[in-house]
């Protein structure tokens, strides 16, 4: 009797199933199978737009900062001659461009922009003893890699030495608001003030540019006249070329070498 008790019920069962599945539509089932895709394309979405937003927020993050392009710049820097009381039958003055550059950037660095012709005279002569110990009794000449040697020993300056630059490095390091020292072949730079044409181995400072122009703002020691000096962009980088430490040694290729100088 139990048995056909349970066969019953089951049979009841399959019956209502039977019933139920008869009865209720084929779009509820279709109907809660878009809810659940839905609600995953929803997911989806979301996730995307989550994404999207944290990548437009790096890409704030890595252009925060950054200066727009400028057409003209130019950092004051302080400007002294390198014959501050026109010593130039001296020939350790003749060839201090070096040293007369190292001082502008040292007070560049320092925000200082005042020194009498005496001062000079005398922060120089310190130089040159220094540089005497350092190179030799001979030595009047630096390469770039000397010349930025002795800036870090005798001032404790942060300079950072760029190899093979081309124009359009020189450009971009001054807008980041670096001055550069660059060696040139000062015969190259057809200046009118050099005499003789001008000296085969001469640093000078580049501190701004004019695109406008196409022209470097420079400092350059080797004339009276050479503060905020400006020259062609195109005269300028053909003329850069470093040079050996000595006296006057034989310029070999045209190594296209500075030194930049950061606050």
């Amino acid at each position: 009797m139990r048995s056909i008790i349970i066969r019953f019920g089951i049979l009841v069962i399959i019956i209502i199933a039977g019933v139920v599945w008869y009865i209720v539509p084929d779009s509820f089932f279709v109907e809660y199978s878009d809810v659940v895709d839905n609600s995953a394309k929803e997911k989806e979405i979301a996730k995307q737009k989550e994404q999207k937003i944290k990548e437009n927020k790096k890409k704030q993050v890595k252009t925060q900062g950054q200066k727009k392009p400028v057409n003209k710049i130019k950092q004051s820097v302080f400007f002294t001659v390198q014959a501050p009381h026109a010593q130039w039958n001296d020939e350790r003055y003749q060839d201090a461009c070096e040293e007369a550059c190292t001082l502008m950037a040292h007070m560049w660095v320092q925000d200082r922009n005042r020194l009498s012709k005496n001062e000079v005279e005398a922060e120089l002569e310190k130089m040159f003893v220094k540089e005497k110990e350092m190179f030799g009794e001979d030595v009047l000449d630096t390469s770039v890699e000397d010349t930025a040697k002795f800036m870090r020993e005798y001032y404790d300056m942060d300079v950072e030495v760029k190899k093979n630059i081309t124009m359009q490095d020189l450009y971009d390091l001054l807008a980041q608001e670096a001055i550069i020292i660059a060696p040139t072949n000062g015969k190259w730079l057809n200046n009118p003030h050099f005499s003789n044409g001008g000296p085969e181995r001469h640093m000078l400072v580049l501190i701004g540019y004019n695109k406008n122009n196409k022209e470097f703002v420079t400092n350059d020691p080797g004339t009276r006249l050479g503060k905020n000096y400006k020259y062609k962009d195109s005269v300028l980088y053909n003329a850069i070329r470093d040079y050996q430490t000595g006296h006057k040694k034989d310029i070999i290729g045209s190594a296209k070498n500075v030194i930049v100088v950061r606050k």
